[in-house]
């Protein structure tokens, strides 16, 4: 399990002790477990309750129960409290806007245990009568309602692409004859997905115990992995040729005109083959949702291998887990030339923003650091709040002093689209900001970004030479890869940044890229392609303008 899926656990028990009124320091103890396990990148699987315990904040009551999660999936404890509570009342847990305290007014009060009840009961301005709730929260709560339900049945892609994998170890082991291809929404990245589809060759004859098989026919099997994740196995008769690979695999209206994909008993089995057959350039499957394929050249699109640098990273001077230090060598290891350090700004209390005092203590291990690990290089930078009025944290001098500046919503995110592009524009045109963090600051599955006008956006990032991130966090990968087509017709430059707060939040470098290339980024039109003297020369181009 992984260390989110398991601080979930604890934060579901936090949760459920709140709304059945019980202690609140036991409340306080597993909250706190949540907020440290779920930025941890330590494997905690095979680890003794000693070796648990040396983590910092891990006590003796939590390792004991990582301990219980390892062995069976869960602890007894939180089976308890779950026996207790209906099963609609924990599912409205998971929604954004329903805290504990709101939850069990809402259960016990107004006798409502499911999302559907209480979306009615909010159309039918039934909140209103009790206390607490007013208008806005009923409007709010009937947005997250519409939201959650609108992505019932959704997976992350990145986690759905992990347990593929998983699967399919599994499967080669144990049905060694077995060919396996995968097709779909899931081959083609996208970032959120319904099910994992497969090709297979023959019927499975041995499945996994985590797979549980829906239905069976001649044509198609369909089952549920760990009892949630939608799988489905279509049967193919050999040999496939690249017709039925390319069908299954899908794509935009736009990709099959392209293709002139019609059915044929083709005697051509490789797709690359298939694109040359035709004299068309070969378009790789996560490209495939592209509406224009009129200029494309496969040769011009970035690759996780052509990111020169590592631009977004928290230390542990905000909320990282990793000393800058350890996140520059991460980096070196994994064959990068540089390193872009952008804490949180003093405003962002939540995640311990900078005092000036501590901007200037980094700043000066910064500077030992680069004397002692060149030819790496770190950069001093800050990812400065955007505060409600548009300005950015800190004053001018010392925003003169960053290599560079991203500026980045993170408050009052509860805005229409005027005052989330009032705050957003004057923002851009502030002369010390560099690059726009998470423009819209959606995370996927959880909440919408603040709604904003796409292309005013971006032309306002193009005239004040601001570049645009696309954060590879695989719960934000916004800038939407939706987007990328126009910001790059009009020459607007796209930065990959992993926002790492530990070691392992390096790597999702991957996810960005693979959401740039959804995108159709070319390497030209990356700041991180650019090495490390000409990244330099980037730096110092704004400050003598």
């Amino acid at each position: 399990m992984e260390n989110k899926e398991l601080a979930s656990l604890f934060n579901e028990m936090a949760g459920l002790m709140e709304l059945h009124g019980e202690n609140e320091f036991r409340i306080r103890t597993y909250a706190n477990a949540y907020l440290n396990l779920r930025k941890l990148d330590v494997d905690l699987s095979e680890k003794t309750l000693a070796e648990l315990m040396e983590i910092q904040g891990i006590g003796k009551t939590i390792g004991e129960k990582i301990l219980e999660i390892n062995s069976k999936g869960s602890f007894d404890a939180l089976e308890q409290l779950r026996a207790k509570t209906p099963e609609g009342v924990r599912e409205m847990m998971s929604i954004k806007g329903i805290g504990p305290k709101k939850l069990k007014a809402i259960w016990r009060e107004m006798e409502i245990e499911n999302p559907g009840e209480l979306l009615y009961a909010c159309k039918e301005n039934r909140l209103v009568q009790y206390k607490g709730f007013g208008i806005k929260i009923q409007e709010d709560l009937i947005k997250s309602l519409e939201y959650f339900k609108s992505n019932q049945n959704s997976f992350l892609g990145s986690y759905a692409l992990s347990e593929a994998d998983k699967m399919e170890k599994i499967l080669r082991a144990m049905n060694p004859q077995l060919k396996i291809i995968l097709v779909g929404e899931l081959a083609r990245a996208h970032e959120i997905v319904q099910k994992i589809s497969w090709l297979i060759d023959q019927e499975i004859q041995m499945y996994p115990e985590e797979l549980s098989i829906i239905s069976k026919d001649q044509n198609e099997i369909n089952g549920l992995w760990n009892g949630i994740l939608p799988v489905q196995f279509i049967l193919y008769k050999e040999p496939l040729d690249a017709y039925a690979l390319l069908s299954h695999t899908g794509g935009s209206a736009a990709f099959y005109s392209y293709l002139e994909l019609k059915p044929s008993h083709s005697t051509i089995f490789d797709e690359r083959e298939y694109f040359r057959s035709i004299n068309k350039s070969y378009i790789p499957a996560e490209c495939r949702d592209l509406d224009d394929f009129s200029l494309f050249k496969e040769e011009e699109l970035i690759e996780e291998g052509d990111i020169k640098g590592v631009i977004h990273n928290h230390s542990t001077y905000s909320d990282g887990l990793y000393s800058i230090a350890e996140m520059a060598k991460e980096c070196i290891k994994l064959g990068y030339s540089y390193l872009v350090v952008s804490d949180h700004s003093k405003s962002a209390g939540y995640a311990n923003g900078l005092s000036i005092e501590r901007v200037e203590m980094q700043w000066r291990e910064i500077d030992q650091l680069n004397i002692q690990l060149a030819p790496f290089k770190i950069y001093k930078s800050i990812e400065s709040d955007i505060l409600s009025d548009g300005s950015l944290d800190y004053d001018a001098d010392l925003l003169a002093g960053f290599d560079l500046v991203i500026a980045s919503i993170h408050s009052n995110l509860k805005m229409n689209e005027d005052k989330a592009m009032l705050r957003l524009i004057r923002a851009i045109e502030n002369p010390y900001t560099r690059i726009l963090g998470h423009p819209t600051g959606r995370l996927l599955l959880s909440r919408p970004g603040y709604p904003v006008d796409y292309k005013k956006m971006i032309d306002a990032c193009i005239s004040n030479d601001v570049v645009i991130e696309l954060n590879a966090n695989p719960m934000r990968l916004d800038l939407d890869w939706r987007w990328i087509p126009y910001a790059q017709d009009r020459g607007a430059i796209i930065s990959i940044n992993p926002d790492a707060h530990n070691l392992k939040g390096i790597r999702d470098i991957r996810f960005g890229v693979q959401a740039a290339r959804k995108g159709g980024l070319k390497k030209i039109n990356c700041l991180n392609f650019k090495d490390l003297a000409e990244f330099d020369r980037w730096v110092l181009a704004k400050s003598q303008n």
